[in-house]
């Protein structure tokens, strides 16, 4: 069985797309680093990962919360979003980034049903994408900064950003002339029983569609609705995985996790969007 190590490398034979996030360059892989033309070197974790962050980073999104995640995309609950995001991508697209990847699912979802195409997943989290490296698929996980892609420009025919927040104009760079965005947000229910868990309004989704729409031009969107079933465990993953629980201490989360509900809804929006060519070279706000 190959190696992480391995893997990643076999990855980088079918896309070589890093370029230095630091001056740009485009890179080289050599035995277990990369290194630009100016001198500037990365390792290559043996977990076949590597990480682009000069600085730390600190983030509530810890292995705990991914874990979490895991088991409850392993239930199935999130699988009529995947069949939206691939109902919407094009024919033949090959090379595809999940930007905001986390653990890595939505990406290895993609890419199984298409072994044709071949993926780069990156998040800020260094625990995230720990826990990428052991999805089945051959991809570049990446530790780093959306707001400074550490991709060659163009490298892209579609780019995921699956309930994250975005930087359309480094999503417009690293994408080809012809590729796609394809992005996902939540719906007005979206969670709904977790919120009134918590005693919180329901979801406000006008923000973003708002500035999606003003930052790219919408093809198609589709909007998948579902309540799903849930275990008392699946229930308890979903309280310890949802970013709305994370100002909860420990305890809190258990009181929560101890009144499960039957059902979660999952109320989200997939919509396909082409960034304007004018935005490859300007800087816009993030949502």
């Amino acid at each position: 069985m190959p190696s992480k190590l391995d893997r990643f490398c076999a990855a980088w034979q079918r896309m070589p797309a890093y370029a230095c996030p630091v001056c740009g360059q485009t890179m080289k892989l050599s035995g277990m680093s990369l290194t630009c033309g100016k001198g500037h070197s990365f390792n290559v974790n043996k977990k076949g990962c590597v990480n682009f962050l000069t600085r730390k980073s600190e983030s509530f999104y810890n292995e705990e919360l991914f874990a979490a995640r895991r088991r409850v995309f392993l239930s199935g609950c999130y699988l009529p979003v995947v069949q939206a995001m691939d109902d919407l991508l094009s024919e033949g697209t090959r090379c595809i980034l999940d930007a905001g990847c986390g653990e890595g699912w939505y990406l290895n979802e993609i890419l199984a049903r298409h072994p044709e195409s071949c993926g780069a997943g990156i998040d800020l989290s260094k625990d995230a994408i720990l826990q990428a490296t052991d999805q089945p698929c051959d991809a570049l996980w990446t530790v780093g900064d959306l707001r400074r892609l550490p991709f060659v420009s163009g490298t892209f025919d579609a780019v995921l950003n699956v309930l994250t927040p975005a930087a359309y104009h480094e999503f417009a760079r690293v994408l080809s002339p012809s590729g796609l965005l394809i992005k996902v947000y939540p719906g007005r229910e979206y969670l709904r029983q977790l919120r009134e868990a918590r005693g919180l309004p329901l979801y406000e989704e006008g923000e973003v569609a708002a500035h999606l729409s003003a930052s790219a031009v919408i093809e198609r969107t589709i909007h998948v609705a579902a309540c799903q079933p849930v275990t008392e465990a699946l229930w308890a993953d979903a309280v310890s995985m949802s970013p709305i629980n994370q100002d909860l201490t420990a305890q809190e989360k258990e009181e929560i996790a101890r009144h499960p509900a039957k059902e979660i809804t999952i109320d989200l929006w997939v919509t396909r969007c082409r960034l304007p060519e004018q935005q490859r070279s300007e800087q816009i706000d993030q949502t």
